[in-house]
């Protein structure tokens, strides 16, 4: 963990500090920005730890009720049985607990599903355990049958990953599921009946299991729960649970003192000879989180501890973040603190174990997880032990990732996030009061009245114009754009782009114009969009979108006259048809969206200009493949909790110092997605103080944390027809603050965009085709007013 350097705080600074400020009531937001030379003292991006740091309680609760279902006795219950079965398709476990022993209105830090297993076999394919959350608590233990089981839930709770072959004996297992998602239904649980259940299922292995009836009562499963008193914690809801991964870890050996084992699927802990370093990036946490509680978990698969020696394996922090997974040896490995932050005790059981997990939840791992936020987000630690030796299993381990080392951080946000006090603009959604198309085969032919719009080089132009009646006169344009729904076409060759163009004569005729007769256009294209066909049925929806800042001029001074515009479409590659004012739907027909400010707003005193950025950097980072860099794909991914996306501006000196920034909007081109029903589909976008990742470094594990509240959002809709291309923009004002700090400071800015229940795919920067469907940065700004 490396503390910031000064100008690096003081860089941050700028971009949080005024943030922050700029969002709360009272603050001038749209005063002129100050210059770059004159910052204002730093500020904590973080509300100061709690003081006293309060401690979770810890309650570990046996089933009240288990049993297990067998699909070749369908109608017989083993509910008085000494064990639990999985078996795919087969065997299923059920698990019961009551949480009446935890006070109400009591905060959930964390949940531990635990059974031990004492035989299986691997059968073949994917050997998880899963855990699901069963929503009805009423069933039987004495009474429940493969035809009478409950349902649960759709979402997989977490699972754990046993393998048992033909040795005898069979050596006992911990199975144990900590995952995150545990949390939420044992809270939701608790404020409710505070009965919880949950089904074990495999699709793959075979075990069984000690159940609530074995003799040995530290063998039945139970269910390991932490949490807050109520009043020690100064949020009512809200805490949350994020799971990392190691962006490094790798053992050092005394007995090779130059060799590196950064690649190997083990760590060894083994008293003289052996330790352990790990280190995690913290970008699941945001920076303004309150860290509560931490867990560190190993799953280890061997060792012993020497007799009367303290076998505990101490965790101690390492303030060197540098050391290289694939360089750190037993000779340059990194200091540690002498001072522990917690331990574990493992392997002095009595029988033969093969899998049991170190879980390390001391209080002392808070302080170092908050100082890490606070710096470089970067945590790492090393494990050791004076008297056992123990092997565990890395982030190299291929078999499963629920066998990593984990290191789980319980957090809440302190509220309110901060509210916008830049004016918003106002919207109007203008439908064409006139369009058509003209073909060059028929020259002197009419097509006002058509259902469509046909765009083909050479032949097919389409025309539309639009009444600015509905934008109060005076009022300052501050974006616009022009959008079509495309449902048929085909790539001939070349440059596919649909190009607008103005057109200066708005006196043209709906019903009269044709390829003879129609109205010259102006020399400069006014932005494009580009989509691809090809001889696929049926053919997608396609939306194309021009949202080009060369737009806003002529529509500013088209409403300063007469308050018409027109355009024209035309390609010089593709062929694209397109529905028409006279669709029988209407969320498909053109449609010109202009944001404008009043007349009289005091924040916008003159018409606005614009600047345009394309990200200098974008990437993202996915759990599912955590140490995979994505810089250089043509694509961004934002999926639910498995991917978000991350994009850097460079503003530069293309906006005057002096400049006011009136409105922000990020633009992306989706090329598709899916929604969870009844989830939040919305895509946030939030701001990312740490500016130096890097686009080919970038993965899950090295991802800078971000703020938690959001800049806004748009939503990934849930169509009837999917479209195959569709833009989406995010013109919040809450974009306003940190874009006018950013150019207050060193003009680079970065967000991240995530959704907790929708996935969508969009174009990156990589994107060869066409720049029109890159990410892009519009910033509309003005010059203040002189004030004498």
């Amino acid at each position: 963990m490396h503390r910031v350097p000064p100008w690096k705080q003081s860089l941050r600074s700028l971009l949080i500090a005024p943030l922050m400020a700029g969002l709360v009531p009272g603050c001038d937001a749209g005063e002129a920005p100050p210059e770059p030379a004159s910052p204002e003292p730093p500020a904590r991006a973080r509300t100061a730890p709690l003081t006293p740091a309060p401690t979770p309680k810890q309650v570990i609760l046996e089933p009240e009720a288990d049993t297990y279902v067998w699909s070749g006795n369908p109608a017989t219950n083993f509910g008085t049985a000494g064990n639990l079965v999985v078996d795919p398709g087969k065997g299923e476990a059920y698990l019961r607990f009551n949480l009446d022993g935890i006070p109400a209105g009591a905060q959930i830090a964390s949940v531990r599903l635990e059974t031990l297993a004492y035989d299986g076999y691997a059968y073949y394919g994917n050997g998880s355990v899963r855990t699901h959350l069963v929503p009805d608590d009423t069933w039987s233990e004495t009474a429940m049958t493969w035809n009478t089981r409950p349902a649960v839930a759709d979402d997989i709770l977490g699972s754990w990953w046993l393998w048992y072959n033909n040795i005898t004996p069979k050596p006992l297992q911990q199975g144990v599921n900590f995952d995150p998602k545990l949390t939420a239904p044992v809270q939701q649980a608790l404020d409710s009946d505070q009965r919880i259940s949950f089904r074990l299922s495999s699709p793959g292995y075979r075990t069984l299991y000690r159940s609530r009836e074995h003799a040995v009562a530290s063998e039945r499963p139970r269910l390991v729960v932490t949490y807050f008193e109520p009043g020690d914690l100064p949020v009512t809801s809200g805490l949350q649970v994020a799971a990392l991964v190691p962006m490094a870890d790798a053992q050092v050996l005394a007995s090779n003192p130059t060799g590196n084992s950064g690649g190997s699927p083990s760590l060894t802990v083994d008293r003289a000879d052996a330790e352990t370093f790990l280190r995690f990036g913290l970008g699941s946490v945001p920076i303004d989180a309150q860290v509560v509680a931490v867990s560190l978990v190993a799953t280890s698969n061997n060792g012993y501890i020497d007799d009367g020696a303290d076998g505990n394996v101490y965790t101690r922090l390492v303030s060197d973040d540098s050391w290289s997974e694939a360089g750190i040896t037993w000779n340059n490995k990194p200091a540690a603190s002498s001072e522990d932050l917690g331990s574990w005790l493992l392997w002095n059981r009595d029988g033969q174990y093969t899998t049991q997990v170190g879980i390390n939840s001391s209080p002392k791992l808070v302080e170092p997880v908050l100082q890490a936020l606070d710096s470089d987000g970067v945590l790492s630690l090393r494990l050791d032990s004076p008297g056992s030796r123990t092997l565990y299993h890395s982030s190299e381990y291929t078999e499963t990732v629920a066998r990593w080392p984990q290191l789980l951080v319980s957090y809440f946000v302190p509220p309110p996030c901060p509210a916008s006090t830049a004016s918003t603009p106002k919207q109007v959604v203008l439908e064409p009061e006139a369009d058509t198309y003209v073909w060059s085969d028929n020259a002197a032919t009419n097509f006002g009245t058509a259902g469509n719009l046909v765009v083909d080089p050479g032949k097919g132009e389409a025309y539309l114009r639009f009444n600015l009646d509905g934008i109060p006169a005076g009022a300052h344009i501050a974006s616009v754009r022009l959008e079509a729904l495309a449902y048929d076409g085909y790539a001939y060759y070349g440059n596919g782009s649909v190009q607008t163009h103005l057109v200066p004569d708005d006196t043209w005729s709906e019903t009269a114009m044709t390829w003879n007769t129609r109205p010259a256009v102006a020399g400069d294209i006014l932005g494009s969009w580009w989509l691809w066909y090809n001889n696929i049925t049926p053919k997608p929806l396609q939306q194309g979108v021009n949202f080009d800042p060369k737009l806003t001029a002529p529509v500013q001074q088209a409403l300063d006259s007469d308050q018409r515009i027109s355009f024209r479409l035309s390609s010089p590659g593709y062929r694209t048809l397109y529905r028409s004012r006279e669709h029988a739907v209407a969320s498909e027909r053109p449609r010109l969206v202009v944001t404008y400010f009043e007349p009289g707003d005091p924040q916008v005193t003159s018409d606005l200009q614009v600047a345009e950025f394309f990200p200098s950097a974008d990437g993202y980072g996915q759990w599912s493949n955590p140490k995979a860099s994505f810089g250089t794909s043509t694509s961004l991914l934002v999926d639910r909790a498995d991917a978000e996306a991350y994009l850097r501006f460079n503003l530069g000196n293309s906006i005057p110092p002096t400049a006011q920034v009136a409105s922000v909007v990020l633009v992306t081109t989706s090329t598709g997605g899916d929604v969870t029903p009844g989830a939040d589909a919305n895509v946030y976008t939030r701001l990312v103080p740490n500016n130096t990742w890097s686009e080919t470094g970038l993965s899950w594990n090295t991802r800078p944390s971000s703020f938690s509240c959001d800049l806004g959002s748009w939503q990934f809709p849930s169509r009837p027809v999917p479209y195959l291309t569709q833009a989406l923009v995010n013109a919040s004002p809450k974009l306003v603050a940190p874009v006018q700090q950013a150019l207050a400071s060193d003009g680079v800015i970065s967000f991240k965009l995530d959704s907790p229940g929708s996935r969508s795919v969009y174009d990156s920067r990589e994107y060869p085709e066409s720049p029109a469907r890159l990410p892009r940065l519009l910033v509309y700004y003005s010059f203040p007013t002189a004030t004498p």
